[in-house]
């Protein structure tokens, strides 16, 4: 069994209204679920309108991961926020490219970049 993804929440200064999660280790079926039920009881007790979730740390990601990603992007989303990745490593970049994911996400390179995108995002809400 694979040790649990440890999510954790960093304040990014230069961004005051973003909150930056951080996703280190092995995400996959083993722990998705756990992963997603982190992620609910942060949303419960923090409710950011713009959110980063920096992969960089995460080593691997099976397709339950992507599941659980898009399951937290469509709780934010639902919850009036945006939600940006951040630090794909090569190979999920891969899969997003391959299954399309790369549309269904605000992707950037650096947790820095995705602050400063879902920022302006968060206070320019569409139609």
């Amino acid at each position: 069994m694979t040790a649990p993804v440890i999510l954790g929440l960093r304040p990014h200064p230069a961004e005051g209204d973003v909150e930056v999660l951080t996703a280190a280790g092995e995400l996959d079926h083993s722990n998705a679920e756990r992963l997603r039920g982190d992620f609910l009881r942060l949303l419960e007790t923090h409710a950011p309108r713009a959110l980063v979730l920096d992969l960089s740390g995460l080593t691997f990601c099976d397709s339950s991961g992507v599941r659980v990603l898009l399951a937290m992007r469509t709780r934010v989303q639902e919850a009036g926020g945006v939600l940006a990745l951040a630090g794909l490593n090569r190979r999920l970049v891969r899969i997003f490219e391959t299954t399309g994911l790369m549309h269904a996400f605000l992707v950037h390179e650096t947790a820095d970049e995705a602050a400063r995108a879902v920022r302006s995002s968060s206070r320019h809400p569409g139609p």
